[in-house]
């Protein structure tokens, strides 16, 4: 009998909740593999309902988070994101998870705001829209009006989802660690690993002082391109849980068509701006939807919402740079050679199976035109390429992809005629520009002869520690045995139960012996001390058998 209490019961409502969700869309086979029965009442435990597989598994997950909720919703949205890991249709599903939900009741949120700001919340604001401009399940955002008159944006957080979102981590903490000692997923796929990604996702985005430290710098980066903004913050007002802003006057991209006087315009300065902020910048808006884009004064873009970000290092910009190169002139062979570079191949990686596929990929847009090359189509093969070959990739990189090809399609929306590829071509010049500056080679020259300085450095401290160990003869070699948590925790489950037997077993034989003397005193005629023994027996059995029955192997 597992009797670690604090591990399985501390939450015990919201796995009861989880475990029947499962059941209830069908992936009951979850409930065994997790050792979830015991949160289940007694008459769902026995389940004979049939594993779905392929697109239906992937269905019945997407909604199985949906109605799990905000944490839920936001670790599937990550998921999305890591096509190396999981399979197309997966990724498919999971990006079609909406998070919205009604706002929150509006004197919950004005006792909230009273609490945050204090003398603040009378001096400053004037005036608050009680009805909810956006709600979404961390946070919702009303129009407010400031002392100066000026109109404004509030984005306030939910109360109380911090905590909420807390215990839905340590469960996802729990569960993951469970599935990862169990072996339920191929190796690939490492649960903790994306839990603790997902934590620190999550834990940046309910900081709204990181969002808007990104929009400040997400302005000073494109300070010199008047056509290209975001909204300008009021930071002594902004706190972790509330994010004050300017209010974007304009009309959103999605309500933006081909009769606009400068879509033409628009196009391509939206696809220029993304590629100057992944190539030169190095940080980017990593959900350009068009409903996180505003036109103003007919020809400027204006981005909101900067929960979501990207960040690329120097180093992984110039090999996105020379991939971007590799793209636009169909040299598929120096893409993939990148593709190498930026991920960690498995210890199986088959080169030569590599290479080939790398070839069909290279015939599939052989002698094809430019401005039929549709740079979604071709991501969306490489992304199936890359899962099919178990290469790990940073998680911005995939970023990256969905931004360039939703860049791609609201082009084509505004512009027919628009194609990202012939935009990426005449961007190439911009990048050599940057990267041919003189401080930057400068810069570039000093950090290539720092780090051969640091790894000579690293490489001598090693050497000199190998052979100290050697001459003192204090050199050891450690072995490390994997995987064998989960044959120790049901070696502990097995003896618990052993031990609990013996103990009822010895129960029974001692109060056997009591009943049959004459001792007092006596309770239906029999010793009352072999009659609490049996009592005791009695009742520590029957714990061991519901035990038995919701652990569900029997």
């Amino acid at each position: 009998m597992d009797m670690n209490l604090p591990k399985h019961y501390r939450h015990f409502q919201r796995y009861s909740e989880i475990a029947q969700i499962l059941v209830k869309n069908g992936l009951g086979f979850i409930i065994s593999q997790l050792d979830l029965n015991k949160y289940l009442p007694f008459r769902k435990r026995i389940s004979t309902a049939e594993r779905p597989t392929g697109k239906m598994l992937a269905v019945k997950i997407r909604e199985v988070l949906q109605e799990l909720g905000p944490a839920y919703i936001k670790l599937g949205q990550l998921l999305s994101t890591r096509a190396d890991v999981f399979p197309p249709v997966f990724i498919t599903e999971m990006r079609k998870l909406q998070d919205k939900v009604p706002p929150e009741n509006f004197e919950l949120i004005e006792e909230f705001l009273k609490n945050e700001l204090g003398d603040k919340f009378e001096q400053e604001i004037i005036k608050i829209e009680k009805e909810a401009v956006g709600a979404a399940s961390i946070a919702q955002t009303h129009k407010i009006v400031l002392k100066n008159n000026e109109e404004a944006i509030m984005k306030v957080k939910r109360p109380g989802i911090d905590r909420k979102i807390s215990v839905d981590i340590e469960i996802m903490e729990n569960l993951a660690r469970q599935a990862e000692e169990r072996n339920l997923f191929n190796s690939v796929i490492r649960p903790v690993e994306i839990i603790q990604e997902f934590k620190r996702t999550i834990k940046d985005e309910l900081n709204f002082k990181g969002e808007m430290a990104n929009i400040i710098r997400f302005r000073s980066d494109f300070a010199d391109n008047p056509y290209i903004t975001a909204p300008e913050v009021y930071s002594e007002l902004s706190t972790v849980n509330l994010l004050i802003m300017e209010e974007i006057k304009g009309i959103k991209l999605r309500e933006v068509d081909q009769s606009h006087p400068h879509n033409k315009f628009i196009a391509e300065l939206g696809a220029k701006a993304l590629m100057r902020q992944v190539l030169i910048n190095g940080f980017f808006h990593a959900d350009p939807h068009p409903g996180n884009i505003f036109i103003t004064d007919e020809k400027t873009i204006a981005y909101v919402d900067f929960g979501m970000v990207g960040r690329i290092t120097e180093e992984d910009r110039d090999l996105m740079a020379l991939l971007f190169y590799a793209l636009i002139n169909k040299k598929i062979n120096v893409l993939m050679d990148v593709i190498l570079i930026l991920g960690s191949k498995p210890d199986n990686f088959n080169r030569r199976r590599f290479q080939l596929d790398m070839e069909k990929i290279l015939d599939r847009y052989y002698g094809s035109d430019l401005a039929n090359i549709e740079i979604k189509a071709v991501f969306e093969d490489l992304q199936y390429f890359i899962y099919e070959h178990q290469i790990r990739m940073p998680q911005d990189f995939f970023l990256l992809f969905r931004a360039i090809a939703v860049s791609e399609g609201v082009g084509q929306d505004l512009d027919p005629d628009f194609n990202v590829v012939e935009v990426g071509r005449s961007f190439i010049s911009d990048i050599l520009d940057d990267r041919m500056q003189l401080n930057r080679i400068a810069a570039r020259v000093g950090s290539e002869i720092w780090k051969f300085g640091r790894k000579k450095y690293e490489l001598n401290n090693q050497l000199k520690s190998v052979l100290e160990k050697l001459v003192k003869d204090d050199f050891t070699i450690n072995f490390r045995h994997t995987n064998l948590e989960n044959l120790i925790s049901r070696l502990d489950i097995i003896s618990n139960r052993i031990s609990m037997s013996m103990i009822i077993a010895s129960l029974i034989i001692g109060s056997t012996l009591l009943i049959q003397t004459d001792m007092e005193p006596r309770i239906f005629n029999i010793p009352l001390l072999g009659f609490i023994g049996y009592s005791f027996a009695g009742i520590l059995g029957l714990l061991l058998v519901i035990s038995i029955f919701r652990s569900g192997k029997y």
